[in-house]
């Protein structure tokens, strides 16, 4: 099994948390005890099993369809940064399990594409790839360092990053990385569900300005949230907004 959902506690609206790349499923931690006050709260455990090399498309149809096995049906789901793409694809694939969708500091291509120039461009992706796959713990700290970068709360996020690391192996962390080379505007375009995409304003990794204006056009019935003062850990370094926004958009929902 190359991921499992556990269950944190037993009361309220279902909603599964998917973490992003590189951190383990206790990045959410901070925001668990407001969570669980409204939500019936599940979150995705990446295992050091089941996996296989093989292709991106085909690692996110594996992904997609363990998730498929052990999600409860019309949850809630949220996804941060790569997390955000796995959702967004099991709501296009699957959408019986997911009542709405909430993206949080993503970027539907991560990696730029002749028509979408708001990402990474692909040499300096490859070249992280490249150094992740020689040091991965110095790569490592340094995508932690900028996950941070523009947060006036810099030394206490990165701390938590640094202590809610993945505990997969470097092989299985390479494999993910290769999904962010993934397109995912044509999964949020045919989305019929609700979604809410959730910004970090001074996030280094994801240009929230533009987004903000983008994402709104990519699905028929997206509402976008942008927070000055966070970085690419926006349910952290902004919670209680965010958890605001999180409670009146799942109210209209009803």
């Amino acid at each position: 099994m190359m991921l499992h959902i556990e269950c944190l506690n037993d009361k309220g609206r279902d909603l599964v948390l998917v973490p992003g790349w590189g951190s383990s499923a206790a990045i959410f931690d901070p925001l668990l005890d407001a969570l669980m006050v409204e939500f019936k709260v599940h979150r995705v455990v990446f295992d050091n099993s089941g996996w296989c090399k093989s292709t991106p498309a085909a690692l996110q149809y594996r992904l997609i369809q363990c998730l498929k096995r052990q999600a409860p049906q019309q949850s809630l789901w949220m996804g941060w940064s790569l997390g955000g793409l796995l959702a967004t694809q099991l709501a296009a694939q699957a959408p019986e399990y997911v009542r709405g969708l909430i993206t949080v500091a993503f970027n539907p291509c991560f990696v730029q594409r002749d028509d979408w120039h708001c990402a990474m461009p692909q040499a300096e992706f490859s070249r992280f790839q490249t150094d992740f796959s020689i040091n991965p713990e110095t790569t490592l700290k340094r995508f932690q360092a900028l996950q941070v970068l523009g947060a006036p709360d810099k030394r206490p996020l990165l701390d938590w990053l640094q202590r809610s690391c993945s505990p997969l192996s470097t092989a299985y962390l390479s494999d993910l990385l290769m999904l962010l080379l993934e397109d995912a505007r044509p999964a949020l375009a045919q989305l019929q569900l609700p979604v809410l995409h959730l910004l970090g304003k001074a996030d280094a990794l994801v240009p929230a300005s533009l987004l903000v204006e983008l994402l709104p056009l990519l699905s028929s019935n997206a509402s976008v949230q942008c927070y000055s003062g966070a970085s690419h850990l926006p349910f952290i370094s902004a919670a209680d907004r965010l958890m605001k926004d999180l409670l009146c958009w799942e109210a209209s929902l009803c």
